[in-house]
């Protein structure tokens, strides 16, 4: 389960390895992400997904996917709820892979000011 502060940009990094433990090779893979609860969805989607972009989903080394959720979108999500996260890629042949299926768990953010 991941614990994440209501508010607080969340960024997730998953690195993928085949059966062998070597990193994939993720170039032209479509890669998608959601957090979702009862009364919300946010969808993440890589560059070569319509609608996607590598500010949303980035593969950022051979392997490894960076996620990221901003401050206004984590700000929707309910303090003592849990929220389930699932992430998939899918190769350029068409083979669909679920690499992160979680919880997330938001917590109260107890700082609410910008200014002194």
């Amino acid at each position: 389960m991941i614990e994440h502060i209501r508010g607080d940009t969340l960024k997730i990094i998953v690195t993928v390895r085949d059966s062998d433990g070597n990193l994939v090779d993720l170039t032209n893979y479509e890669i998608r992400a959601e957090i979702k609860g009862e009364d919300i969805s946010i969808k993440k989607a890589s560059a070569n997904v319509t609608g996607g972009s590598s500010d949303e989903v980035d593969v950022t080394s051979t392997g490894t996917i960076e996620i990221n959720f901003s401050s206004s979108e984590t700000s929707q999500l309910q303090v003592g709820f849990t929220y389930k996260l699932e992430v998939e890629i899918t190769s350029p042949e068409g083979v669909k892979t679920t690499i992160v299926q979680d919880l997330i768990n938001v917590k109260e953010d107890i700082i609410t000011w910008e200014s002194k």
